[in-house]
């Protein structure tokens, strides 16, 4: 009881300290506490991604029939979750890019029910070790208090010349 006391003295003393009506304060925590359960997701799917985990990707991703995703490689296009489960399998296989983000914007809706995620990562190809700038963005979407991924889409950047 002591330590759920402290925490709401904390949490007034945060609120007060924006300068800001209280609702507008509360709303304001929410958001970034959105945000960051967002990019939480989209992070651990990248990351999961980079190990070939297919089973924790599959655990951050909306259970959902138009849940889309779309790759950089030939046939790469995929929409419902059993599609995209098998697609990931299969990618893990052949060709896992190690990627390290670069640049990445993560903003939510006004309710904190809906993420959308902008990203660059600078990536190296598994065969030939080739250098690429991947673009990602992608929507998640807050069900039963959990973000899921529910769509995203990659591409390469094209080169500078």
């Amino acid at each position: 009881m002591k330590k759920l006391a402290a925490q709401i003295l904390l949490a007034g003393a945060a609120v007060a300290s924006m300068g800001m009506p209280f609702a507008e304060a509360v709303n304001k925590l929410a958001v970034e506490s959105s945000k960051s359960q967002a990019k939480k997701v989209i992070d651990t799917i990248d990351q999961a991604y980079e190990r070939g985990d297919v089973d924790t990707m599959m655990k951050n991703i909306a259970s959902d029939a138009s849940l889309t995703i779309i790759g950089v490689g030939e046939g790469s296009y995929a929409v419902g979750y059993e599609n995209i489960k098998n697609a990931l399998k299969k990618a893990a296989q052949i060709h896992a890019y190690k990627c390290h983000t670069t640049e990445q914007s993560v903003n939510v809706n006004k309710s904190s029910d809906v993420a959308w995620i902008a990203q660059q990562s600078d990536c190296t190809t598994p065969t030939g070790g080739k250098k690429v700038t991947i673009r990602s963005t992608a929507v998640e979407v807050k069900k039963d208090g959990k973000w899921l991924l529910i769509q995203a889409h990659h591409s390469i950047g094209a080169p500078e010349e």
